[in-house]
């Protein structure tokens, strides 16, 4: 799974229920639970689920619900909301922090023995430079 962007969406803008708190990721104002929005394209062979899964469990993130798909152009695009799992606020602003950074990166399940382990690599450039597609998609 490559992570293309971060995104703001407009429901970010009600100041009244979230707050810019990082680069990539808000705050829910009065929960104490931080969210990212983050701009993905599936790899050959991934599904919505795999590596997807894996990185929820491990980054003990979970999504909102927020989620949206679409095939054009031989891609497979996904925009998906991500929130702490934990009751601690700090613990949840950590979660988020970390796949935030995920932004720029491939995260990946790859063969260790008889056991897969989640790898995140960082994308060439040139696979971040024309990210149009996402407008023409996903206009948040």
């Amino acid at each position: 799974m490559k992570f293309l962007k971060g995104i703001f969406l407009t429901k970010y803008n009600n100041l009244a229920k979230y707050a810019k708190t990082g680069e990539t990721y808000v705050k829910y104002r009065g929960k104490g639970n931080y969210c990212v929005t983050l701009f993905c394209e599936l790899e050959e062979g991934e599904t919505t689920e795999d590596p997807y899964n894996d990185i929820l469990e491990k980054y003990k993130v979970r999504s909102t619900g927020y989620s949206r798909y679409a095939e054009v152009r031989n891609r497979r695009l996904y925009l998906i909301e991500l929130e702490g799992t934990s009751d601690d606020e700090t613990e949840n602003k950590h979660a988020v922090d970390k796949v935030s950074k995920f932004v720029g990166k491939r995260v990946f399940n790859s063969e260790v023995g008889d056991f897969l382990e989640l790898k995140v690599k960082a994308l060439p450039e040139e696979e971040l430079k024309d990210q149009s597609i996402y407008e023409e998609l996903f206009n948040s």
